[in-house]
């Protein structure tokens, strides 16, 4: 995914407020050399289209027609149909890379807006969204705690403990995911305040622009937050979605222990191995700059905390209060990040407002708001409601305990290909007390079956989240897409029997 900032250092003056030590390079996000920028796209607007290149879009076209066809003599008409077909081609060229990532956003908003009745305030709604001015909190907090070198503080203090090797470092950050996500009750949160974090990290140990080890260390701890807090059971939307829906409808509440005694065995402890080893597999890497960096630790140590981080320090802490009291206030954190970057553009004078339009890009922004979009389609158009009839029909009285488990692994995994992560609960929890009759399942394991297809993300786009640390950190869709697909596989393999196995252990299923 473009990167959201990428401007040399000469396009970017430093802050007024910044000290002279902080304005030396204007800031490590400003530095052709240090940026977070990503890597070029797999395909140039240019070369998209060249003529050996054609055959792609037809395939990719032909593709989705077929499949249109198939879905219109299943029974699917209207925006139901269109949504469908539109959704299909732009992921496909998503998980392909064959477009550019913003032309596909704008391709899906163009096509949900002239072929489907939706309206504006449906295929737009993304623009409105809390998450998409998160992007773009999240852009102002990240060059401000570069400039002001806070950022830098915070890295090299986590340097000296996760700084000694690789390996070390992804299970550092994967770890400190999973326990922010204990005190922080929102991924779209927990991933604003760790990918600044985590750039200055790679830049204090070697991991400059265009190491692998860049990609592994950010992509290990986004999907950490967006998967690890699935165990925890007020940590994230999708819990919440499903707790709620499981004491309207099904009169069943869910507790905090049982609930973390239920999944975190499995979803926390082994699912967070398997996302450091595929990305030392799939991004290996080693430290290369800690001896060279070791210095400038202890200069680091030593200097006082300037004026000018100590007024981000208040305001990240304003931030974060604001964000734990949301259940009272209710002003969703896109809001309040908003502020909070207001405040950094303005009273506090920590980042240059010039420097800031200078360096910011609007791809990232277009991906979210075309996810978002995207999201709201398919709500409008009924596609899920489409698959309640079909759904409801599953039986599985005539299955024994193993098979019926993976079947509903699969159904919750399929419903976050078609809803995203967020809203699969909706769709599930109520279909519950069907699938649970005479099921050789409890109705307790039938609810938190899902709970294991919500966390098993295979691509980018069914977990907003994820999609807002791809545009914070500027890590493209193909890297994304092969770290996602290949973590899934793994947990299939690992995490999803060792679950059905926990819970035979713990009395919720019986497998022999």
């Amino acid at each position: 995914m473009p990167p959201i900032h990428s401007a040399p250092s000469s396009a970017a003056p430093a802050s007024p407020a910044a000290s002279p030590a902080a304005s030396t390079a204007a800031s490590p996000a400003a530095s052709p050399s240090e940026s977070p920028i990503a890597p070029p796209a797999a395909v140039s607007n240019a070369d998209a289209f060249r003529a050996d290149c054609l055959w792609q879009h037809a395939l990719l076209a032909g593709l989705s027609a077929t499949a249109g066809l198939g879905l219109y003599a299943a029974g699917l008409r209207g925006d139901t149909l269109t949504v469908a077909v539109a959704v299909l081609l732009c992921l496909s060229y998503w998980a392909t890379g064959w477009l550019p990532d913003f032309l596909v956003s704008l391709l899906l908003m163009f096509l949900l807006a002239t072929c489907t009745s939706l309206g504006a305030d449906v295929v737009f709604s993304g623009f409105t969204s809390s998450a998409f001015w998160l992007v773009f909190s999240g852009a102002v907090i990240g060059m401000a705690l570069n400039v002001t070198g806070l950022g830098e503080r915070v890295a090299s203090r986590l340097a000296d403990h996760c700084g000694h090797a690789y390996g070390l470092a992804l299970a550092g950050f994967v770890a400190i995911a999973f326990a922010l996500g204990i005190v922080m009750p929102s991924t779209l949160g927990r991933i604003a305040i760790l990918t600044p974090i985590v750039l200055s990290f790679c830049e204090r140990v070697g991991l400059t622009q265009g190491r692998p080890g860049r990609h592994g260390l950010m992509l290990a701890t986004a999907l950490a937050s967006c998967e690890l807090s699935t165990a925890i059971l007020p940590a994230n939307l999708p819990n919440l979605v499903m707790a709620g829906t499981a004491e309207t409808v099904l009169g069943l509440r869910l507790g905090y222990g049982e609930y973390a005694v239920a999944l975190v065995p499995t979803l926390a402890v082994v699912r967070g191995i398997v996302l450091i080893v595929v990305a030392k597999w799939l991004f290996p890497d080693r430290l290369t700059a800690r001896d060279v960096a070791h210095k400038a630790d202890i200069v680091m140590s030593v200097t006082p905390v300037r004026a000018d981080e100590k007024r981000l320090l208040a305001a990240l802490a304003l931030m974060l209060v604001l964000w734990l009291t949301e259940p009272w206030h209710h002003v969703a954190a896109g809001w309040v990040g908003l502020g909070i970057a207001l405040l950094c553009l303005g009273p506090l004078r920590l980042v240059n407002p010039d420097a800031f339009l200078k360096q910011v890009k609007l791809a990232p922004l277009w991906f979210v708001a075309a996810i978002i979009g995207l999201t709201a389609a398919v709500d409008h158009a009924g596609l899920a409601n489409a698959l309640r009839p079909l759904l409801a029909r599953l039986d599985l009285a005539q299955m024994s305990t193993m098979p019926a488990y993976l079947v509903l692994v699969a159904l919750s995994m399929a419903l976050t290909f078609l809803v995203t992560s967020n809203a699969a609960p909706a769709l599930y929890t109520p279909l519950v007390p069907a699938l649970a009759a005479g099921a050789p399942l409890g109705l307790k394991a039938v609810l938190l079956t899902q709970a294991i297809g919500i966390s098993t993300i295979a691509l980018p786009y069914q977990a907003p989240p994820l999609v807002l640390a791809m545009a914070l950190a500027g890590i493209g869709i193909r890297d994304a897409t092969r770290y996602c697909l290949a973590t899934a596989c793994v947990a299939l393999l690992t995490v999803v029997p060792l679950t059905a196995l926990w819970w035979h252990v713990t009395g919720m299923l019986r497998l022999f």
